[in-house]
């Protein structure tokens, strides 16, 4: 029988001090923000190409504050419209994390769905708990365990003490180790679960458990640690994303030094830009990293809406030089702040059937190299030449960024 919470004892942090830290001194360097901003991008085309949704994708764009609204409340719909109680407790937990992390209620009501997923996590944990004490193991994983405990203490939900214990338990019996191989994922969620409800226990002055989720925190930090290579990878390069997460907010477990987040920031950075993350699940466990947040700020993210501020572009391309010869013109709105990128991708999206265009990776960022079928040549010296006005644009369309009722032109060029 599942053994009840004594108390409710989680409040979540906003962002805790050393996660604070972390971003401030341990940040991507700004000739290097177009591996973030791609990495972004990449994300938001994968979810096109998708048959179903992916929570952790709708938590990775809302930790970086992507302003792509479409796609977001797409994955939102989606989300509403899979949500079922036969899902198993980790999805139900990531369901419940991206809904939040979009400032949506995961008490899901729509036509064609009606779920209270913050009720079925509940039951699903105690199912988790209950196998737990008949069979000495979670029902699923306690990587699953620890996306529940995680999650609960975000819904600041009673039942989170028990999973809370039985995950402090776990990481003290060494269960994240299975023969030689330990499990940095497992404890990189653990840890982040574990926080969060220690964070909660140290603002409410309800100590019971602290000791216990001090001493299982310190174990699974050394351990974590212990899984660091010389380049910077924690565990492996997929690990890396979710174990940069759990040490940002652990620092008071380990010594100064004990771990460099530059050197790891570094070799990601690298692994990146050799496509290392092509896939959506990768990229979007490393992304939260880059931008200084971790799963614990999913309940303090500032939700964009319809009214967020946005500018006016009035964006043309032209081309007479080669083939036909054509003009088009196009004005697209976009949020306040977006890089010329988003402009192209706007015009795209409302009319592709003049402003398609592909663009590849460079050292600078990406680089258009076609527009509207015609394509760049370094063997006729022919490019995609971009103005505000009549002023050539000094910077590349992943760092310029426009101004309201900017005038900016592509021109099929030679040089």
């Amino acid at each position: 029988m599942f053994l009840s919470a004594v108390a409710f004892l989680c409040v979540l942090s906003t962002v805790t001090n050393a996660a604070s830290v972390s971003a401030g001194t341990c940040s991507v360097p700004a000739e290097q923000q177009w591996l973030v901003t791609d990495l972004q991008t990449q994300l938001v085309n994968s979810v096109k190409l998708q048959g179903a949704p992916d929570p952790s994708i709708l938590i990775a764009l809302n930790l970086a504050g992507d302003q792509n609204l479409s796609v977001k409340k797409q994955l939102v719909q989606w989300i509403k419209e899979t949500a079922t109680k036969e899902m198993t407790s980790g999805k139900v937990a990531l369901y419940v994390l991206a809904l939040r992390s979009s400032c949506e209620n995961p008490d899901v009501t729509t036509p064609e769905n009606n779920v209270n997923l913050v009720h079925v996590l509940e039951e699903k944990t105690k199912e988790e708990l209950n196998y737990f004490y008949a069979y000495g193991t979670p029902k699923t994983t306690y990587y699953q365990l620890a996306l529940d405990t995680l999650a609960l203490c975000v819904e600041k939900s009673p039942d989170v003490e028990m999973a809370a214990i039985t995950l402090a338990k776990a990481a003290l019996a060494n269960d994240f180790v299975h023969g030689d191989y330990f499990s940095v994922d497992t404890a990189a969620m653990a840890s982040l679960a574990l926080t969060c409800v220690y964070d909660g226990i140290l603002a409410t002055q309800q100590g019971k458990l602290v000791g216990a989720i001090q001493e299982a925190l310190a174990m699974i930090t050394k351990q974590i640690l212990g899984e660091q290579q010389s380049s910077g990878i924690i565990g492996n390069i997929y690990s890396t994303g979710l174990a940069m997460q759990a040490l940002s907010v652990t620092s008071e477990f380990y010594v100064s030094g004990a771990w460099s987040c530059m050197k790891t920031l570094e070799k990601v950075l690298n692994e990146i830009n050799l496509g290392a993350f092509s896939n959506p699940a990768a990229a979007s466990q490393i992304l939260p990293s880059l931008v200084g947040k971790t799963y614990l700020d999913v309940g303090s993210i500032t939700c964009s809406s319809e009214n967020v501020p946005t500018v006016a572009v009035h964006y043309t391309i032209i081309n007479d030089l080669v083939g036909s010869y054509f003009k088009y013109s196009i004005t697209v709105n976009v949020p306040k702040g977006s890089v010329l990128l988003a402009v192209l991708e706007a015009a795209q999206h409302a009319k592709p059937s003049e402003f398609s265009f592909e663009t590849e990776q460079t050292s600078w960022g990406p680089m258009v190299v076609s527009i509207h079928g015609i394509r760049a040549s370094t063997n006729e010296k022919t490019y995609w030449q971009f103005f505000s006005g009549k002023t050539s644009l000094s910077q590349g369309v992943g760092s310029y960024k426009p101004v309201d009722n900017e005038q900016i032109v592509a021109i099929f060029s030679k040089y």
